[in-house]
């Protein structure tokens, strides 16, 4: 679960697994609107990345990130996986 923060200071931040290897970074969120909570994050992934070995739905070197995937979020966005 993520504490409170500003979808701002959410976009533009590196998303890394759990091992540390760069994902891509956040480029945009989808908010429930009933309860305000993050529920996916767009994730702008790098350019050398494979897409399809990844187990989240990609397309056009975007990412859909479900947010019960983020171990925790500082500097960096940390996964569980």
């Amino acid at each position: 679960m993520m504490t409170a923060t500003f979808g701002q200071e959410l976009i533009g931040l590196a998303v890394v697994d759990s091992r540390g290897d760069i994902l891509g970074t956040v480029a945009d969120l989808m908010v429930d609107l009933n309860s305000g909570a993050v529920g996916t994050l767009v994730i702008e992934l790098q350019p050398s990345l494979d897409a399809d070995k990844l187990p989240w739905p990609s397309e056009a070197g975007l990412m859909l990130l479900p947010s019960e995937e983020i171990d925790r979020v500082g500097p960096q966005i940390v996964l569980k996986r």
